[in-house]
């Protein structure tokens, strides 16, 4: 007789009807509570939470539009989070017979399908703020040498107008203005690129007009500059504001200045028109959640008061009765109320370890059973958030150790490019020695021959057998052997300078004049070795004098890479061919053309061909560093370009300017 209602059956037939009336009651109340409890734990408490996440997560989703259209890119990842996690919310509202509910939720999926559509083709895909950083980084590049180089002429200037003029002198006046002017109008186009990038349609027009301005004071200052080191440093602030200038307008022409503004209106728009009313359903579920809510717990109140009622009337009729079903009451039903609705304000106040008495077969007993269970999933809920948490500490130091193998893999990368630079010198010496070797052997066969031509000489004049011919032939043969000595003494030794020049360029890599066609050439004799005995020839067709201020090191380096390149890779299955070396001045910069007529590149090789490590040798020798330096060297390096094309084999097109300014050489990967 664990049911309440068999009890109150049993007090009816033993009691008289004023039982029966007191279980009737007692088991309408229990079933009524336990309805409510149902309704209030299943379906208005998760519609409630769901539809409260939903705002919350459609609110994020709002912001990371505004964040990613101010620059940061990483909000479009963040913004694909929070659409699931809104996603996942909505999959949680449990359905109910509100038709009205219904149609709620299915607004909500055509405007969050509606939202995901208007965020990648109005937002995602028209702005990317990347290429805004990108061309701001290439300009402040291009700009700030510029700005340093004319502050300090400036400053220079001045330092000379101190020594030179009289107290209340002007003779450098105007000089020391139009510097002025010029460092005004390089921060004055700064600032008008800027604003281009901004969305700033003036910004174009007005960048030009200040350009304009500096070509005019640079113009108007030449001509008063009597300082020879000045006028050389004007010549290079020219050219570094004409680089500049070319830039700059490269970036007019592809950058798209309106797509950021673009993408502020489409949020602008998403905020003011279809935002609210999204948020305005989502808040009308939750406004229905929490009088479902409400109503369930008046029922639950509802039921409560008339039980107390009824046993009240009761307790009037019949003290003793009354006494008697009071205690059963106190003790089937009261207590257990009590303990339960203790249980869900201890829930509600983030306590999980209450402990349930026994729970009978009853009512009662399964809505302290429901509670266990209630209690057991918030449990896991909060071991779930400890858990999140825990795994956020792991992704952080995952972080970090990724963050150190990167850093690895870098410093491997620097040695694997030092071991092929040391491997190149390695063969310029190896080459060097092959073609020093032929003029070193016929130097000893010929001191050898002069010396047994002057034994015999010797002999003879001792024994006095010397005759006129005899001398006249020692004398013939000594000639040509000192002429032949001379010849193949002075090929090595211009050999030997050849390779102390190109093997100090490619080791110090210095800043230095230089001659390109020399330069050319002194390299080319130390790879003679590499096609001397092969069907392979080599046609060089230079400009002449083409005086260089750069790092011939460098450029030798590219060079010994693009030959070695075409002997390995180009030539490998091929019995003959020809390399072909176009060098052309153009202006203030040099056109050089490599061209092989071996296999070729198909189109996959030249897109990665200057990517670090891909080589089409892979377990034959091929380490993928070559053509990568020859990249990291003339655009890092040397400041200039390098394209790959196949035309009857592999086309190098290389464009570098004649005199660059000082930096630092380095190997870095790009």
């Amino acid at each position: 007789m664990n049911s309440i209602a068999q009890k109150m059956n049993f007090a009816l037939l033993s009691l008289t009807v004023l039982m029966f009336t007191i279980s009737s009651v007692t088991i309408w109340v229990a079933v009524q509570t336990r309805a409510s409890t149902d309704d209030l734990l299943n379906k208005a408490l998760p519609n409630a939470i769901a539809t409260i996440h939903m705002v919350d997560e459609l609110g994020e989703m709002m912001i990371n539009l505004m964040e990613y259209t101010n620059g940061e890119i990483e909000e479009r990842a963040d913004f694909k989070q929070n659409y699931d996690a809104f996603s996942e919310y909505k999959s949680q509202v449990v359905a109910t017979n509100n038709a009205a509910i219904s149609e709620d939720i299915a607004k909500v999926d055509v405007l969050q399908k509606n939202l995901v559509l208007f965020a990648n083709s109005r937002i995602f895909d028209a702005f990317d703020p990347l290429a805004e950083q990108q061309a701001k980084l290439r300009i402040q590049t291009i700009s700030e040498p510029l700005q340093a180089l004319l502050l300090t002429m400036l400053e220079d200037v001045l330092t000379e107008a101190k020594k030179h003029d009289a107290p209340g002198g002007n003779t450098y006046q105007v000089t020391i203005e139009y510097y002025a002017e010029l460092l005004d109008e390089v921060t004055d186009v700064q600032a008008d690129f800027k604003r281009f990038l901004s969305g700033d349609t003036d910004a174009k027009a007005q960048f030009f007009t200040d350009a304009d301005e500096f070509n005019h004071y640079i113009h108007r200052l030449i001509p008063l500059e009597k300082n020879a080191s000045r006028l050389a440093q004007l010549d290079s602030a020219k050219r570094q504001f004409n680089h500049f200038l070319t830039t700059a307008t490269e970036l007019f022409q592809v950058f798209d200045n309106g797509a950021q503004l673009s993408a502020f209106r489409a949020v602008d728009y998403y905020g003011h028109n279809e935002y609210p009313r999204m948020k305005a359903i989502l808040n009308k579920m939750a406004d229905h959640s929490d009088n479902l809510l409400l109503k369930e717990s008046e029922r639950l109140n509802h039921a409560a008061t008339i039980a107390v009622y009824i046993l009240s009337i009761v307790i009037l009729i019949s003290a003793t009765v009354l006494a008697t079903i009071i205690l059963f009451f106190r003790r089937s039903l009261f207590t257990p109320l009590k303990k339960v609705d203790k249980a869900i304000n201890s829930l509600r106040m983030g306590q999980r370890d209450i402990e349930f008495d026994a729970a009978e077969d009853n009512e009662l007993g399964r809505i302290t059973q429901s509670l266990k269970t209630f209690q057991y999933e918030l449990s896991e809920i909060d071991s779930l958030r400890e858990e999140n948490a825990k795994q956020k500490n792991v992704l952080k130091q995952d972080k970090i150790d990724l963050t150190n193998a990167l850093e690895n893999l870098k410093s491997a990368q620097s040695k694997l490019i030092e071991t092929e630079k040391m491997s190149s010198l390695g063969s310029l010496v190896a080459g060097v020695s092959h073609e020093i070797n032929t003029p070193l052997g016929i130097s000893v066969t010929m001191a050898s021959t002069l010396e047994d031509e002057h034994r015999k000489f010797m002999l003879k004049l001792h024994s006095g057998e010397i005759e006129r011919t005899h001398l006249d032939n020692f004398g013939d043969v000594s000639n040509e052997s000192f002429h032949v000595l001379n010849r193949s003494l002075r090929q090595a030794s211009d050999l030997i300078n050849s390779f102390k020049q190109v093997a100090n360029d490619q080791t110090s890599e210095q800043l230095r004049d230089f001659e390109l066609g020399a330069l050319m050439r002194e390299v080319y004799s130390t790879l003679h070795h590499l096609i001397k005995n092969r069907p392979i020839t080599y046609v060089a067709d230079i400009d002449e004098n083409i005086p260089m201020v750069s790092y011939p090191g460098p450029i030798g380096q590219v060079f010994t890479n693009l030959f070695n390149n075409s002997i390995i890779h180009g030539f490998e299955d091929q019995s003959s061919g020809e390399i072909t070396l176009t060098v052309r001045r153009i202006n203030d910069h040099v056109s050089i053309v490599y061209h092989d007529t071996g296999k070729g590149l198909d189109e996959k090789a030249q897109k990665r061909i200057f990517e670090p490590f891909y080589t089409t040798r892979l377990g034959k020798g091929g380490s993928g560093m070559g053509m990568h330096i020859v990249y990291n060297l003339i655009v890092n390096t040397l400041q200039g370009e390098i394209s790959v094309s196949s035309d009857n084999g592999a086309v190098f097109e290389i464009r570098l300017p004649m005199v660059i300014t000082q930096n630092e050489v380095t190997y870095e990967c790009i």
